[in-house]
Parts: structure tokens; C-alpha cells; sequence
């Protein structure tokens, strides 16, 4: 009997030191995983701020997008200003451009943008891509999801020249 009641506390103390080590190794990783969570948006939203604008052009030219984001905190929040410019045929100016306000929220991963387009609220949903030099959203005036590349401010100025040369 003492035998077994030896082999018994043994297998119960065995059993107490696993379950400890299992519980605060899986903290440990929880722990590790917020860490790396953090560091992520970190460097997202570094990113994030010190990009000018991003830019999507239509394939015949005759649309170009600009998104400008004045505002990323690091709780998500965005604030920023999306810029449609169509090419205008029959006036002085080559291109008509639309102002819009956005206001929107990311991390890191997914974007939502909110505008008001014609009085009426208007979602904008996209993703971003590894990164924040490029993502994806969904526009009222397109049927899909189109590509915005981010671009610089010496990028922007000479396309814009050039766009107003365009007759």
C-alpha cells in the first residue's frame, strides 16, 4: 500500500508541475503575441504618417483618385480627404475636381473610410496590403475594389503638371 501511496503523490506532483508549466507557458506566449501585435501597428502607423498620399489612375486616364490621410492615431482612427478628378472634355480646366471628406478607422489590416457623397453617408472598405504603401477599397462609383499606391509629394506635383497639360 505504501508503495502505491508514494507513486500516487508522485504522479499528482508530476501532474501539478505540467499543468504549471503548460499555464504559465501559454501566458508567456500571450504575453509575446501582444508584444508583437504592438510593435505591428507601431510600425504600421509610422508608415502610415510619413506617406504623403496615395494615388489610383484609371487605365485610360480619365479618372484619377488622390487620397491624402491628414490624421492616423495609433487607435485607428483616420481623418483624411479623397480627391476625384475627372477628366473634363468640353470646359478650360483639363480635369473637374471633387473634394470629399473621410473620416475612418484601420488596423493595419482592414480600412473603412466614411464620406458623404450627394447628402447620403457612404462606406469605403478595403484592406491594406502587407504594409501601408498600398491597399484596396471599395468606391461608390466603381463596381469593384480598385488599388491605391502610395506616392510622394515630388510624384504628385509632377502629375499633376502633366495632367493639366492634357487637352
Amino acid at each position: 500500500m505504501k508503495k502505491y501511496g508514494v507513486w500516487l503523490i508522485l504522479i499528482v506532483l508530476l501532474l501539478c508541475v505540467t499543468y504549471l508549466w503548460v499555464t504559465f507557458s501559454m501566458k508567456d506566449k500571450e504575453d509575446h503575441s501582444e508584444q508583437i501585435e504592438k510593435e505591428r501597428i507601431n510600425q504600421f502607423f509610422t508608415e502610415l504618417n510619413s506617406i504623403y498620399g496615395y494615388i489610383y489612375t484609371s487605365k485610360d486616364g480619365s479618372l484619377q483618385l488622390f487620397l491624402k490621410i491628414n490624421q492616423a492615431l495609433r487607435e485607428g482612427e483616420l481623418m483624411g480627404n479623397l480627391y476625384v478628378m475627372e477628366r473634363n472634355e468640353s470646359a478650360e480646366e483639363a480635369y473637374k475636381e471633387t473634394k470629399y471628406e473621410l473620416n475612418g478607422i484601420t488596423d493595419g489590416r482592414m480600412l473603412e473610410f466614411y464620406t458623404t457623397v450627394d447628402g447620403e453617408t457612404v462606406k469605403l472598405e478595403g484592406n491594406f496590403h502587407e504594409d501601408a504603401k498600398s491597399f484596396e477599397l471599395s468606391l461608390w462609383m466603381a463596381e469593384m475594389k480598385v488599388l491605391f499606391q502610395a506616392i510622394t509629394e515630388e510624384e504628385y506635383t509632377e502629375m499633376n503638371i502633366a495632367n493639366q497639360k492634357v487637352e
